[in-house]
């Protein structure tokens, strides 16, 4: 099993610029043993969600991820997720691209349908769209960017999108793209859509739910003649971890209203037999977050008892 991280919630810190607090972790997951790095894709939380109980502050996605880019060597990148419809995605591909570029080749376009209506009635992007809806413009934005990325000059007409013989330049580092993870537990659409586009899926739940969608991921792939091994299968979750139960009653009283349902809270070795349940639920790449990530020694503790003794699984 592989690990990322997302940070996630981000922290004003000692300096009250949530960058110092993000390029910090940067590089401690650059010398670690963990995979990648994941930044949500939001503009607003003005608390009352499940994780986010506060007011805190958002950066944009695409612009911390290149500026983290730029100063790290390792450690891969991407967006857990995209809301496609935010973008247009001929714009979406060129950022990509951007990214992959700076990076050399480390980045990963995460890409979902949306859910944060708030956020995008706020922003004046419009009246938010039923959830069929949004999914036919994820399907069909994935459509388009793989035309971009694979004829020149591109050209595409779709219900929503639409190119005009676009010979995009320069191409990305990874070809024909960066690897595309498909985000969503929806059975009938999302894992479809992944089983058809995706180098990675990514579901939520508990191991026996997991399990279950992993093999509804099977089914769809191969109803498309697709090979099921070419989808790699992850999870995300929230993660307190702390070297012992006093820390961890601590880390519980301080955080608790940060912790959705179903966060798995715990010691190196109970963290370790709680996702290897995960492990032998089909689960191959784990993306989590964990409140008190700015602080740094939950990543390192993480990465020196936790990931080691899964990295097999």
């Amino acid at each position: 099993m592989r690990f990322g991280l997302q940070i996630n919630p981000y922290t004003l810190g000692a300096t009250g610029n949530p960058w110092d607090c993000v390029v910090s972790a940067a590089a401690t997951l650059d010398a670690s043993s963990f995979d990648s790095l994941w930044i949500y894709d939001h503009f607003l939380y003005e608390g009352g969600y499940a994780g986010h109980p506060y007011p805190e502050p958002v950066l944009e996605c695409f612009t911390t991820l290149g500026a983290i880019a730029a100063v790290t060597h390792r450690i891969r990148l991407g967006e857990l997720v995209v809301g496609v419809p935010y973008r247009n995605p001929a714009m979406l591909a060129k950022m990509a691209t951007t990214l992959d570029l700076i990076s050399h080749g480390r980045s990963i376009l995460g890409l979902g349908a949306s859910w944060h209506q708030r956020e995008y009635e706020a922003y004046g992007w419009g009246v938010y769209e039923a959830p069929a809806v949004r999914l036919k413009r994820l399907d069909e934005a994935i459509r388009l960017m793989q035309t971009l990325w694979s004829q020149q000059p591109a050209s595409f007409e779709g219900a929503f999108y639409a190119l005009q013989a676009v010979t995009d330049f320069p191409a990305p580092v990874q070809r024909p793209h960066p690897p595309l993870l498909v985000a969503g537990s929806g059975e009938k659409v999302t894992l479809r859509i992944a089983a058809r586009y995706a180098q990675m899926c990514n579901v939520t739940g508990s191991p026996e739910n997991v399990q279950r969608l992993f093999g509804v991921l099977r089914e769809h792939c191969e109803r498309l003649q697709r090979p099921y091994a070419e989808v790699t299968r992850s999870i995300y979750a929230t993660i307190v971890l702390a070297q012992s139960e006093a820390s961890l009653a601590a880390k519980r009283e301080q955080w608790g209203a940060f912790l959705p349902p179903g966060t798995l809270l715990g010691t190196p070795a109970q963290i370790i037999d709680r996702l290897g349940a995960y492990a032998q639920a089909g689960c191959q790449y784990l993306i989590f977050r964990t409140p008190d990530w700015f602080e740094l020694e939950p990543l390192e503790l993480f990465s020196r008892e936790v990931i080691p003794a899964l990295a097999a699984a």
